[in-house]
């Protein structure tokens, strides 16, 4: 079952195999932000940025997308909707924003490459854009244990045999592809990037057993096995390994 978004907070944490260690410093800098603002931050992301790491986990975890100082933080509109931007793409392609709806954990929303004209929800709640953040490098992409593929379209068949199969985790939405589904087994994590016409699969785990396993597993699921390919010495010995086996 998907993780309810009151305990994300910790278990981003977990994910990291830390605690969260509120510092004066950072405190500071979201009090000089608030006043600076004119309003003070949404609970939920004002508890996050009081954490002394909580920049440098955003920029970790990401393809070197770089977080917007708290100094730079402004305000913009869009639609109905006032938007607080907190990080870009490392590229200049995406724009992510809290939205200022008066929620204890408001929504975050992407610009992708529209310069501001057109922004949809990424996620329900910023905890869960943080936990989503954290999980995708944490158990999947920087996994030396992980292959990946460029297959065609996800199928809910497909999508009803993973969560069968595996504990299924907050998905986001708007960027990369439409949805962003994450799957996780013992020591294995799945992470699918579906769109319209296609759907990035990545599958990290721990080891060779636990990521022949999870492969095993979903191998014919859309038949993205025929896709699959190594992006790590171990996961190419596996794809032999199975490869060789067929």
């Amino acid at each position: 079952m998907p993780l309810n978004d009151d305990i994300l907070p910790l278990a981003t944490f977990r994910l990291l195999g830390s605690e969260p260690r509120v510092s004066s410093a950072a405190r500071s800098a979201v009090e000089s932000a608030e006043r600076r603002l004119g309003f003070r931050l949404p609970p939920a992301v004002r508890e996050w940025y009081c954490n002394e790491e909580a920049i440098d986990i955003l920029a970790r975890y990401s393809h070197q997308d770089p977080p917007i100082p708290l100094k730079e933080f402004a305000v913009t509109e869009w639609q109905s909707l006032r938007l607080l931007p907190f990080k870009y793409e490392n590229q200049g392609v995406c724009t992510w924003s809290i939205s200022l709806d008066g929620s204890d954990d408001p929504p975050v929303y992407v610009d992708v490459d529209s310069d501001g004209k057109q922004w949809n929800v990424q996620a329900p709640t910023f905890s869960a854009y943080v936990y989503a953040c954290v999980w995708d490098y944490a158990l999947v992409m920087d996994k030396s244990a992980l292959v990946q593929a460029q297959n065609e379209p996800l199928s809910e068949e497909a999508v009803g045999e993973l969560r069968r199969l595996f504990r299924e985790q907050p998905a986001t939405f708007g960027w990369p592809g439409s949805t962003q589904h994450r799957f996780a087994g013992r020591d294995q994590a799945i992470l699918i990037w579906a769109g319209g016409s296609q759907a990035d699969w990545f599958v990290g785990a721990g080891d060779a057993s636990s990521l022949e396993s999870a492969l095993r597993a979903v191998w014919n699921l859309d038949a993205v096995g025929q896709s699959l390919y190594d992006c790590s010495d171990i996961g190419k010995a596996v794809l032999e390994k199975i490869r060789v086996g067929e």
